[in-house]
């Protein structure tokens, strides 16, 4: 079957065409496709390239083989949780739940900058949900992963959670007495440990580290903590187009890729590459410490809007290691263990970073008091013992 979608991106406030995709699916579920900007786009003051590396601002066609379109507009969809909820939303059967039907589902409801239509300019069709009605949200998820389709709030759920990525329960929101719109994220019935208050925890150390975080606000339903994210995607001029570095290094399926290969990026795409470098080796740092294998390439995006044009993006869902995965995704140069506060420092002198030492010096002096900050945030003392490696790691 043959599709042919236009993606529309948000410029400086404004819905501008960018470009027009045609994708084929096969019998079989491969997918073939191709994209060519549009002619107005091109000469659109302060249009930029939607994919630097893959989709060069110029009015060549693209040509793309499986899956048929380009990650960069992949990146538009949910993972695993959200994705379960788009599909059940739009009720796609089994044989239509290919990325191209998924992004006509998906339409303009999803995180970033772009929205997508068979013709003519998307709707608006953000459904973020208040959060006064978080409560009722925290029920929905939890019938949702039960697999109770008897709960009269799932289809709450199904108005709010169907953008956000990632396998956690989670649904967009926004604040009626200030406008803020948030990433809500909820405790999963599968939980052993409180991961919302740990990542609250976590993040706080971040912040304290140097990082740049989102605004964060813990907030309780019941007897259930949530979480509040301020999202990075909107600004007062409207919104921030977002890749992941899953995208711009070419990666699918499984793969093996490094700490200096995500740099590699930052210095060809980012419009300040100095300050952005120096963001990331503070962050590598942090996840080495505080030990956080979640470091997958979808977990480091590049974002770009009319102000600042392309930056890394912030920091975001920052956890000690609760599954206890041992390694980290990416390496940190031959390595997917922790290297050692001197090997860490090293590898910043390496990729020419001024201060690594200082920078070492104060995401550990952050860290340091990590036991703290758990505590302070409500985290048990049993969960806390769980990650007592960090403090192993502080020493070496």
């Amino acid at each position: 079957m043959i599709y042919r979608i236009e993606a529309w991106i948000s410029l400086a406030g404004e819905r501008v065409l960018a470009g027009e995709m045609v994708c084929e699916i096969e019998s079989d579920g491969r997918g073939r496709g191709a994209f060519r900007y549009a002619p107005n786009y091109l000469t659109k003051p302060g249009a930029f390239a939607l994919d630097p590396i893959s989709l060069p601002l110029h009015d060549d066609e693209f040509d793309v083989g499986p899956p048929g379109i380009f990650g960069v507009f992949e990146d538009s969809l949910p993972d695993d949780w959200g994705r379960k909820l788009l599909v059940r939303k739009n009720s796609i059967r089994r044989h239509h739940q290919n990325l191209p039907n998924l992004l006509l589902a998906l339409g303009g409801s999803g995180l970033g900058a772009l929205s997508y239509t068979e013709k003519d300019v998307p709707a608006d069709s953000s459904s973020d949900v208040s959060t006064m009605y978080l409560d009722n949200l925290v029920k929905a998820a939890e019938a949702f992963e039960r697999g109770d389709d008897s709960d009269i709030e799932i289809n709450l759920l199904m108005g709010a959670g169907s953008s956000p990525g990632g396998a956690r329960p989670k649904a967009l929101v926004y604040d009626e007495e200030n406008g803020t719109q948030y990433l809500a994220k909820f405790p999963s019935i599968k939980d052993d440990v409180d991961v919302v208050r740990i990542e609250l925890a976590t993040m706080n150390l971040a912040e304290r580290a140097g990082l740049i975080v989102p605004e964060l606000r813990l907030v309780k339903c019941g007897s259930k903590p949530v979480l509040l994210v301020r999202r990075f995607d909107i600004i007062p001029q409207g919104r921030r187009h977002m890749v992941s570095m899953l995208t711009l290094l070419k990666m699918s399926g499984y793969y093996q890729s490094r700490y200096p290969d995500v740099l590699s990026v930052v210095r060809k795409v980012s419009d300040n590459p100095q300050v952005d470098s120096e963001r990331l080796y503070r962050q590598m740092v942090f996840n080495a410490v505080i030990h956080n294998t979640d470091d997958h390439l979808k977990n480091f995006w590049m974002v770009c809007d009319s102000i600042e044009g392309w930056r890394l993006s912030k920091a975001f869902d920052l956890v000690p290691d609760i599954g206890q995965r041992g390694e980290h995704v990416l390496f940190f140069d031959l390595d997917a263990v922790y290297p050692g506060k001197a090997n860490l420092i090293k590898l910043g002198q390496t990729w020419g970073v001024s201060g690594a030492a200082q920078i070492v010096d104060q995401v550990f002096s952050a860290v340091a008091d990590w036991r703290q900050e758990f505590k302070a945030c409500g985290v048990t003392s049993e969960d806390i013992e769980r990650f007592n490696e960090i403090d192993g790691y502080l020493k070496r």
